[in-house]
Formats: C-alpha cells, structure tokens, sequence
C-alpha cells in the first residue's frame, strides 16, 4: 500500500490521494454512542481497526471498560498508546510471547480469562469506506478505479458503492476495481471520485498504514492504524 501525501486538515476528501481508507467521525460516534446489549462493563475488539485514537473514543463509552486484541503484539502497541486494561484472546504458545507478555506488567494489566463480554465492533462499517477513482471506462457501463484488493480486500464479498447500491462492484484485481452500472442513467468518466464501503471492517484495516479522519466532507485529521501487522 502506497503512503498517500500528506495533506492538511481542511482540505476536502475528494482532493486526497486515492485510494484512501476514510472513517467519518460523526458516524463513528454515533456507532459508538449506540453501542446496545451492553449489560455491565464490556471490553472492545480493537484488534478489529488497530487504531488507537478509535480505541480511544471507544473506551470513553460509559459502558466499556477495557480493550480486547489477538496478539501480544497488538497488545504492546496498545500499551504504548496508554491503554492499561487488555484482555489477550489466545492463548500464548511459545515461551518468547509469554517473556513479552511478562515485560508489559509493569505498564498493563493482562487478560487471560473470560471476564468480560466483547463488543466486536461490526456497527463501525457504517462510518468506514475507501475513497477512489474512475481510472478508465473501457465499454459503456463498465468502469476500472484504482481501488483493487490490496486497498478493500475481498476475502468476505466485493464492496459496494456508497450511495449506488443498484450498481454492482468487485476488486478485480490487486490494483483496479471494477464498477458495473447503467450508463443510461449515469455515464461515469475517467477522474469521477466513489466511495466503495467495503465487506469486512479488520480485512480492510489491515491494508492500510493510516485512517483519514474527516468530518462533513473535510479531512480533520489523519490517524495512524498503529497496529497493523503485529500478529
């Protein structure tokens, strides 16, 4: 994945490099605010976006009171960024995870057990998407973007288009995506800037160094997925 330019806060998400994975942040808070079936403390799965300025709004829901990851690894980025409550969901196999693991008592209280229910996270699909845009329109109806598999994945479905769910959209392959629409209703042109929400939120994390944050079609800031491959 390429390392977008930076841009400043302010500058509007259709002028940034694409692709780009984007989180809006008033749906973001709203996904969290509407965190339901919580009984009790919980803890967040924040292996699923290995974000911690995510985490952090996460953690400030009266109802969390602690973080779920996968590894000790994403459990040492977390602690690093301040989080002192960590539950670990697998168990450590070898004797160097249990060393590192032992090396974090002085900075975080590790999990191992099943003490409190996890929140996964899922209602976060509905603020997260990947900008792109239309590269070429090879046939009428039919348009190549440069949003392929390595920036929205495809292990669980093809994405969709925001605001388009009559068109249908697929990674075609590791660098283009693909767009089928009806061009009697809309010709899509080389540059044309899309939104494309992806299936699964933690394949489409893992691809990407950083989260444009952006607030009413602005980019507010840019946050770093810190945890990206520490498995």
């Amino acid at each position: 994945m390429q390392r977008p330019i930076a841009r400043p806060a302010g500058t509007p998400i259709e002028a940034l490099d694409t692709p780009a994975l984007l989180v809006d942040i008033a749906r973001l808070d709203a996904a969290i605010g509407a965190i339901g079936g919580i009984e009790g403390p919980a803890r967040v799965a924040v292996w699923v976006h290995g974000t911690p300025a995510i985490a952090r709004r996460q953690t400030a829901h009266p109802g969390v009171s602690g973080i779920a990851v996968r590894s000790v690894a994403e459990a040492e980025v977390f602690a690093a960024a301040g989080f002192g409550d960590i539950r670990v969901l697998r168990p450590l196999v070898t004797e160097r995870a249990r060393s590192r693991a032992a090396a974090l008592a002085d900075t975080a209280r590790l999990v191992f057990a099943d003490d409190l229910p996890v929140w996964g996270g899922d209602a976060l699909a509905d603020a997260v998407s990947i900008s792109t845009r239309v590269t070429s329109v090879p046939e009428p109806g039919r348009a190549i973007t440069d949003c392929g598999q390595k920036a929205v994945g495809r292990d669980f479905g093809d994405p969709t288009v925001a605001g388009h769910p009559e068109w249908r959209a697929h990674a075609g392959s590791a660098e283009h995506g693909v767009v089928l629409f009806d061009p009697a209703e809309r010709a899509l042109e080389v540059g044309d800037w899309l939104r494309f929400v992806p299936s699964d939120v933690a394949t489409v994390f893992s691809l990407h160094d950083q989260v444009c944050a952006v607030r009413d079609g602005l980019l507010e800031g840019v946050w770093p997925v810190s945890a990206r491959g520490a498995f």
